[in-house]
């Protein structure tokens, strides 16, 4: 708070946060809440109790915390990567650690010099979002390129293309053993992923409602059925499959008019089986990402029982 006081030349006052009763555990078990003032301006400091979740947690929990109190939010941090900060700042959302302050409410950003805003982050082509989760998949840390367009049902071009597209936002390294291309991730898997994070792409292109039967019965699970098979979390009442097709298509309506005779059908952007090692269930990491903006408490505790299985042997 001193630093801060120095730095922004502004009076500071704090207090503790009523509102965190009104929030869920899974939040005040993993925040410190403090009321903050900064001159004529009143904030919410959120402090992290130990690990700083994902960028994208960060967003769905202060979203979470607005509600109660319609107030900024700050994440208040002791240390930041110069990755962690980009992202940060990539999303908008505040945050405050030693050196390192970015306020946009107050149209402040500083840090030991002055950073501007960056611009918006290109997304993964769906090619490179199916290579770079076949990576994270295998347990090795290098990935060679040769065979992977016959293992992921893409061209030799497509699986060039992903490869640089990946180096080009630094999330692997390239290089050669003999003639062979190798690709390295920059990182451990688990932090590979979350680097990653506002690259990636929903791989759901578009939602129709079909009839259950013949048109449907081969398709894989996906969205929240998908994750109850992973998980403790029970299956809704309308069942969702992925669908994913150059040439066939699914006929279905925009609309739910029949819980009993309907399926939900994800109609996606790449292969929801071909990296799931089960042709009934998507792939996780692709259903996670689907779910991303998904804030029911349930869901959200489903789907981080199911990273830490997945990054366990990793």
């Amino acid at each position: 708070m001193i630093y801060l006081s120095d730095t922004l030349g502004v009076k500071i006052t704090s207090e503790s946060w009523g509102g965190a009763e009104r929030l869920p555990n899974m939040l005040t078990e993993g925040y410190n809440f403090r009321k903050v003032t900064l001159d004529d301006a009143t904030c919410i400091f959120a402090e992290p109790i130990g690990d700083i979740p994902p960028v994208q947690t960060v967003l769905r929990n202060f979203e979470r915390i607005r509600e109660v109190e319609a107030l900024p939010v700050v994440l208040k941090l002791n240390g930041l990567s110069g990755e962690r900060r980009k992202a940060l700042i990539e999303y908008r959302i505040p945050f405050v650690a030693v050196e390192q302050v970015y306020l946009p409410f107050m149209g402040v950003s500083l840090t030991e010099r002055l950073y501007a805003e960056p611009k918006p982050r290109e997304k993964l082509m769906p090619t490179t979002q199916l290579l770079l989760f076949a990576y994270l998949y295998q347990n090795s840390d290098k990935m060679y390129a040769s065979g992977l367009d016959k293992r992921l049902g893409i061209s030799a071009m497509q699986v060039t293309r992903a490869v640089r597209q990946l180096q080009k936002l630094n999330l692997v390294e390239v290089f050669k053993d003999g003639v062979q291309v190798v690709m390295r991730g920059k990182a451990n898997h688990s932090a590979l992923f979350e680097s990653a994070e506002p690259y990636l792409i929903d791989p759901v292109r578009d939602i129709v409602y079909a009839p259950r039967g013949e048109g449907t019965s081969a398709l894989p699970l996906a969205g929240l059925n998908a994750l109850s098979e992973w998980s403790m979390l029970s299956p809704p009442t309308v069942t969702t499959l992925a669908h994913y097709s150059r040439t066939d298509k699914v006929n279905g309506a925009n609309a739910l008019t029949d819980r009993e005779m309907e399926v939900r059908v994800e109609i996606w952007k790449y292969s929801p089986t071909v990296l799931s090692g089960n042709p009934n269930t998507a792939d996780p990491l692709s259903v996670v990402v689907s779910l991303r903006d998904d804030k029911d408490e349930r869901v959200e505790q489903a789907v981080g029982e199911v990273m830490r299985k997945l990054w366990e042997d990793k």
